[in-house]
């Protein structure tokens, strides 16, 4: 048993010479699959919640993607460190495990890429990678879960692949829409009507479909005439880039408003109306927006659909912590 147990473990304390804290080095051999995926997304779900990852230790990245709002917060644009407003509306991560670009103008390819900017902007946690990792290394559990997964001390790899990870686990399928499609349970008329608008006679189903109600490609969608923030052509510079936005997921949506890039609708009825009016004139506006018409139920109808996309569980959980 004793021979066993140095086999799957040993531990070394070692002092350290100037203040004798006492730092753990830990020896594991591999861990099977499954214990590796929960102790990745425990270490990833721990640095979600710990403001000391920003540079004066008041914001998190759970400031800014409260669970109980589908990891969204509820205002126009994010506030971070010194009350500073971020650029943009803080998007839900709920389904980024299903999508293939990141951040709302799409310039980031990984999830793991994507961690380190909010990270580093000063708007947000103002924080340097080069000078945060040594600080987690201090912090011995975030140290010794680091040599168990990887073998190697805390490092900025460890930190964007556990980040990433557990936002990869964020995902949720027990909405009123899920239980309909999925097991036959009965919806009202007003949802099914609401679908049949949204998938057959408008055009809404072309940019958002799939299992997270979105194509994730990028879409000027007719927002403005002029556009302040010029999103992708901020990547690209090219001039019809301007006014491209990420198409954002509509599952939980009920929960996620302020709605755009910068929050600039508060209500799904607002939506509504931009899509229904097709939306600014702007050159690179895209043709699948088009003016169309609804009666007043047909506009309820659509927004009772929209409205079953929101997951039970955190539908549950906003109404306790919000209303």
């Amino acid at each position: 048993m004793k021979s066993f147990l140095y086999i799957v473990l040993s531990f070394l304390f070692v002092s350290c010479n100037q203040n004798d804290t006492i730092k753990e080095i830990s020896e594991f051999q591999p861990l099977d699959t499954l214990q590796f995926q929960k102790d990745l997304k425990k270490l990833g779900e721990k640095l979600f919640f710990d403001k000391s990852l920003s540079i004066d230790n008041t914001v998190s990245c759970a400031t800014c993607h409260i669970p109980a709002l589908a990891f969204t917060d509820g205002k126009k644009r994010s506030i971070g460190i010194h009350n500073r407003s971020a650029k943009r509306n803080s998007p839900t991560l709920v389904t980024v495990a299903h999508q293939d670009k990141f951040m709302w103008d799409g310039g980031i390819k990984t999830l793991e890429l994507q961690a380190l900017v909010p990270l580093q902007d000063t708007n947000e946690m103002g924080s340097k990678v080069s000078e945060l990792i040594p600080e987690l290394q201090m912090n011995l559990w975030y140290d010794s879960l680091s040599q168990r997964l990887y073998g190697h001390e805390f490092n900025a790899y460890t930190l964007t692949q556990a980040l990433s990870y557990f936002q990869k686990t964020l995902y949720y399928e027990n909405s009123t829409f899920d239980e309909w499609q999925k097991d036959g349970v009965e919806v009202s008329e007003s949802i099914e009507n609401g679908y049949r608008l949204f998938t057959e006679e408008l055009n809404c189903a072309s940019c958002h479909n799939g299992r997270a109600f979105t194509n994730s490609s990028l879409e000027n969608n007719g927002l403005y005439e002029k556009y302040p923030d010029p999103g992708h052509y901020l990547i690209s510079a090219d001039s019809l880039d301007i006014g491209k936005f990420k198409v954002p997921t509509l599952r939980n949506i009920e929960i996620t408003g302020p709605y755009m890039h910068d929050g600039s609708f508060e209500t799904l009825e607002e939506i509504v109306a931009h899509y229904e009016n097709g939306g600014k004139n702007h050159p690179n506006k895209s043709e699948l927006i088009q003016p169309f018409d609804l009666s007043d139920q047909e506009r309820k109808d659509l927004i009772s659909f929209l409205k079953s996309l929101t997951d039970k569980q955190l539908k549950a959980h906003w109404e306790k912590v919000f209303n």
